[in-house]
Formats: C-alpha cells, structure tokens, sequence
C-alpha cells in the first residue's frame, strides 16, 4: 500500500515540504511554533529530508515542548544525525532570511530583488508587479505611492 506522500507524488510532496517549512517562519506564539515545527520536522522526515528535518527538530528543542513532543525530537534528531542528507530537493534556506510572496507562497530571500505594495509593506516576487495586491484589495502591487499631499511645497 502507498503511503500518502507516494499517492500525491513527488512533487506536490515537495511542495507541501516546502510550505510547512516556510509556516515556521511565521510570528507564532511559542505553543504554535512548536506544532507547526513538529509537522515540519514529521513531512521532512517522512520525506527523506534528514538533513532539514534535523534542523526543526533541534528548533523545537529549544522551545522546551512537552515531554512526549521532546522525546519524539530526540528521536528524530538521532535517526536523522546518522545520514544527514536531503534527497528531495526544495525551495527552502533556513540559514537565508525571506520574505514570503503573498500570491506566489515562495520565498524572496534577502538581495533579491523584489515588488512591494506600497501600502501594506507586503512584499512580492517581481513577476506579480501591477497585480492588484491580494493583502487590502485596493492598490496595485509596485505602484508608486507618494503619499498624503497638503500643501503644493511638498512636491518640491
């Protein structure tokens, strides 16, 4: 019998790896950082990630989780420091800082280049430029937005 990841195929399995890992990154209390780095660290494992999953899994020790969430860690750590090796390759750096595309759902790591909604702050990879901004629904992504004009001094 197949397991889920081989009935949903290589590359949406990747994909799925992908998105767990970039919800790690979120601003998360840390009750909801723990669980979504356990997911993380089961889909990575699952995965044949070892190397990555190692990773979560020692971020999640560092939270201090549960006892049975820690023990399930350690096990994972162990299993996953004895061939620490990525077989399936995907779109993820922990040690690179990014941004997340709020259309796309990809990473815009730190120098690359990137559109922004002028408004929001949101930030967007460049082939969504002039797309209406999914975030307020109101202005485009990459328009220029001089702001709130008062006076005709402050065109100057």
């Amino acid at each position: 019998m197949p397991t889920p990841l081989q009935e949903v195929g290589a590359e949406d399995a990747a994909r799925a790896a992908e998105l767990a890992a970039y919800f790690t990154h979120c601003a998360l209390q840390p009750v909801h950082l723990a669980l979504s780095l356990r997911s993380a660290m089961a889909i990575f494992f699952k995965l044949r990630n070892f190397a990555t999953a190692a990773t979560f899994a020692r971020r999640l020790l560092e939270l201090n989780p549960g006892q049975k969430m820690a023990q399930a860690a350690r096990q994972v750590l162990v299993a996953c420091e004895k061939t620490p090796v990525d077989e399936v390759p995907v779109n993820y750096d922990a040690r690179n800082p990014f941004d997340i595309c709020t259309i796309t759902f990809t990473p815009i790591y730190r120098g690359s280049k990137f559109a922004e909604d002028r408004y929001t702050g949101a930030r967007f990879q460049p082939q969504c430029e002039g797309q209406v901004s999914p975030v307020g629904e109101f202005c485009k992504i990459g328009a220029d937005a001089g702001g709130l004009v008062i006076s005709p001094t402050q065109l100057r």
